[in-house]
Formats: structure tokens, sequence, C-alpha cells
């Protein structure tokens, strides 16, 4: 907790002293220090000189009737963010409207983000970039991409796994050979123990949560769209799917979704993609090229053994940190 202080004071002084043309940016979602990814991304925007940071945005812990006792941790945080003088509200409604070009950067729950989008656009956000999948249907996406399109704001989408290396390495190489079929394994570090809270935590479900990053780059990199799939088919092996229904008592729902699955999509151009996206696959995702006999050209993965033992030792040592922040940070 000491070094995050010192990070945010350093991040501090480089601001006051830097020259660079500041950005305003509004974080809504901030989250729990080292778990949520509105905090990570916090943190990542404290050290950059160029950018001023005009308010944080907690909606439930800094709500004290939703939440009337926050974590010892949340209100230390707060506080250095405070000491920092950058205020820390609990709606974006709070805030004054922009005067300057803003960036407003959405980490909430995604079933939230198209009423914190609204919001932001209402106050003049210039800027606004959302976690995927950035709302829970295509059709809300929809609306609001005709909103901010309207208002000319550019919106963005984090797709981190579309600049990992291992991936821009097995696109460039399917390219290279015809008829070539590529197999992307997405893995995530959650236990299987945890498996409830992560279904409840994300209810639009695995496929519009994790595997959209997959899906993404199907869409970017090998412009595959619903219109283009000839065929689309699960593998119904347990390996490589399951699903899973859990029950939360405390709100009286029960979930179904996969913890894991993997299917194929052949388009009619005759392309043929793959995907797996398993929530407890572990550390290291990868990407398989084939050619068109279904002979593996090569294997791309996300980590090699050093960066594996790296990125274990971290989970060691700071066993508070969300496992996939530092899995990520070693992309």
């Amino acid at each position: 907790r000491n070094n995050d202080k010192k990070i945010l004071w350093d991040a501090t002084k480089r601001n006051e002293n830097g020259k660079a043309k500041i950005l305003d940016v509004v974080v809504v979602g901030c989250g729990l220090p080292k778990a949520n990814i509105g905090w990570f991304h916090l943190m990542q925007l404290l050290q950059m000189p160029n950018v001023q940071i005009r308010a944080v945005v907690e909606p439930y812990y800094l709500d004290r009737e939703r939440c009337p006792h926050p974590p010892p941790s949340f209100v230390d945080f707060m506080g250095t963010l405070v000491d920092m003088d950058i205020p820390c509200y609990y709606h974006v409604g709070q805030l004054e409207p922009f005067r300057r070009p803003t960036l407003c950067i959405l980490s909430g729950r995604t079933s939230e983000n198209p009423k914190f989008f609204r919001e932001c656009l209402g106050l003049g956000a210039t800027h606004i970039y959302l976690e995927a999948p950035g709302a829970p249907t295509v059709s809300q996406l929809r609306e609001m991409k005709t909103l901010a399109d309207t208002r000319g704001v550019r919106v963005y989408m984090g797709y981190q796994t579309l600049a990992a290396k291992y991936v821009e390495n097995a696109v460039a190489l399917s390219r290279s050979i015809p008829n070539s079929h590529v197999f992307f394994c997405h893995n995530d570090t959650n236990q299987s123990a945890d498996l409830h809270k992560i279904f409840f935590r994300h209810p639009e479900g695995l496929l519009r949560s994790m595997a959209s990053y997959d899906l993404a780059i199907l869409v970017s990199q090998y412009k595959v769209t619903a219109n283009l799939i000839e065929k689309f088919k699960v593998n119904t092996n347990r390996l490589f799917s399951e699903r899973k229904t859990f029950r939360n008592n405390a709100q009286g729902k029960e979930l179904t979704d996969y913890s894991r699955v993997a299917f194929k999509i052949t388009t009619k151009k005759g392309q043929h993609v793959s995907v797996m996206a398993d929530r407890c696959g572990g550390l290291v995702s990868f990407a398989v090229v084939k050619n068109h006999k279904g002979e593996e050209i090569r294997r791309f993965e996300s980590h090699d053994q050093s960066e594996v033992s790296g990125v274990r030792r971290q989970i060691k040592e700071d066993k508070e940190m969300n496992r996939q922040f530092i899995v990520r940070a070693a992309f």
C-alpha cells in the first residue's frame, strides 16, 4: 500500500512539472485496489505525465446507502486520492460539465455501462473508453454508437488481446499459408471454487465477456461477420466445453453459463477459425496455425517459460493483486 502511495505522489509531481499537453481523464468504476480493472487503469494513468485525473467515480463503494462500510483498503486509497486533490464521487451526475477535451474510462459492471455512457456524453466527454463487451446486448451497443456519432465523440473498446505478440505472430503466419486454420485458446487464471462469483460478476455470459476478446480478433483480423458464417460448430467434448449452473441464494437468482467453451467457424469464403475460452485454463494462452490438412505448422504462446516463472513469482509475492493484471502485463 505504501508503494501505491509512492506511485501516486510521484505521478502528481510529474504532472505538475510536465510541459506536455494535458488530457483530462475521468475514471468511472474504480472498484477496489488491486482487484478491479478501474483501479488498474487509474494506477497506469497516474504515471503518465500528459494525463490529469479530473475525477474518480465509484458508484458502489462510495455510496453510503449501498455500501455503508467499505473495505479499509478502499478507504485508505480514496484518502490518498483526496490528498492529491483528485475529487471522488459516487455518481457521474455530481461532476461539473467538461470544458476541455475529456476522456471517460468506463470500468463498471457491463450492465451499468450504457447508463454511464449517456451520462458522460451529457457532460461533454470528447472520448470514451469502454471495457469489453461494452454493453449487455448488441442493440444497446448500436444505440450507444449512434448517440456518439451524432455528437462526434470517439469511442474505443479495450480489446487488449489484439495487441498481444502471440496473436500478431499467429495472424501473420496464417495469412501466408493458403487455406490455413487458426485455433485461438484464451485461458484465464480463475480457480474452479470461484466460478460462482465469476458467473454473477459477468451475468452477460462467457461469450459476451471473456470470449469477446477472441471474437474481436476474428472480426478485425479475418473479417468474420455474422452474415459470412457458413457453419458454426461447438465442440461438445466436456474437455473443451462445459456448462454449469449456480444459484445466488441472497438474490434468489440462478445462472447457467459456460465455464469453458470451444467452437469452430467456417465462412462462406472458405476460412476456418476456432476459438476456445476457458475461465480456469491457467496462465498461458496460445494460438495454433494449421495447414489445409489439419497439420500443425506452429504454436505461439502468450508467455515463455521465463515469463511464466516471473508471473508465478509475482502472484506468490502479492496475493492481493488480481492475477489477471499480472498475466496481462507480461503479454
